[in-house]
């Protein structure tokens, strides 16, 4: 492979792009659209992901204890329970700590405050955090079962069903891409066998004089992979600009929902959107040289 054949590759795939510009433009519409499908089921799938990862971190049990139970039993708990398998880390909290942790939740609740003031009807209690999500189950039956506890609370079904949306997410954009994919390869593959077809008797005389048929596919090689290129861009930089603009909105009126990070995002989604229009169009390009090629 010599310079002088790479520069002859990129002049042939410029010229066919500029011969049939309309039928390049539409082939590069068409993957930007499926492209950005693509972009949008990555961008709601990461931030899927990292709710759920945030969640996994930050779930716990949260265990209370009964009323009147002496405080030496419930370290005596707390130390064996801190051996059990799947246990990360538990902390013990009062009756009274849970009553300011209430107040500093809801400085509003005036009510609220004079009913805690009165009477605490708190308990004593524990934050279990678990080494993973499935181990919350097993250890919440265990607590309960412990005679001291009152009641034993956690959000590990709120980690399940994003899980489980995530899932579903995943395979639902699978499917969609496919469709698209599919719509996409057949417009560029259109787009290649124009240009073919009117260098067709050019690729003959190169078969005639001995030229290879990996010499002769490169340019519409290139082609191909410059529509996809230029497609996946332009999907990038609508994703970007959207979700830049989605995540300066959330921070006004969402400021609690944890986001993923635009790096993070654009990252995820660049590298899935540049594969895609790379690969369609590589493959688009050789499918439409197939029949031309064959002697």
């Amino acid at each position: 492979m010599s310079l002088n054949s790479i520069g002859y590759w990129i002049r042939e795939a410029g010229r066919s792009l500029w011969r049939n510009s309309w039928m390049a433009l539409a082939s590069i519409s068409t993957v930007t659209i499926a492209l950005f499908v693509l972009a949008v089921f990555v961008v709601v799938s990461v931030n899927v992901n990292h709710v759920t990862g945030l969640l996994e971190n930050e779930v716990e049990i949260r265990v209370f204890i009964k009323p009147h139970v002496d405080r030496r039993r419930e370290f005596l708990l707390m130390r064996e329970a801190e051996n059990w398998p799947g246990v990360r880390k538990i902390q013990f909290f009062t009756k009274q700590e849970a009553a300011e942790a209430l107040k500093e939740e809801f400085p509003d609740q005036r009510t609220l405050f004079q009913l805690l003031q009165k009477s605490n009807p708190l308990f004593d209690g524990y934050d279990v955090y678990a080494r993973t999500p499935t181990a919350i189950p097993p250890l919440a039956r265990r607590f309960a079962r412990e005679p001291i506890v009152h009641n034993v609370v956690y959000q590990g079904t709120v980690v399940r069903r994003l899980s489980r949306l995530a899932t579903v997410l995943k395979w639902a954009g699978w499917v969609v891409e496919a469709l698209l994919g599919l719509a996409t390869l057949l417009i560029i593959i259109n787009t290649i066998r124009l240009a073919v077809f009117a260098r067709r008797r050019e690729i003959q005389v190169m078969r005639l004089v001995g030229a290879t048929s990996w010499f002769i596919r490169w340019p519409f090689i290139l082609e191909g992979l410059t529509i996809g290129f230029i497609g996946a861009l332009v999907a990038d930089a609508a994703v970007g600009l959207g979700y830049h603009w989605v995540v300066q909105q959330a921070a006004i009126s969402l400021p609690f929902w944890p986001m993923a990070a635009f790096r993070v995002v654009l990252v995820h989604t660049t590298v899935f959107t540049l594969a895609g229009g790379l690969v369609v169009g590589a493959l688009a390009s050789v499918i439409a040289l197939h029949r031309f090629l064959r002697v």
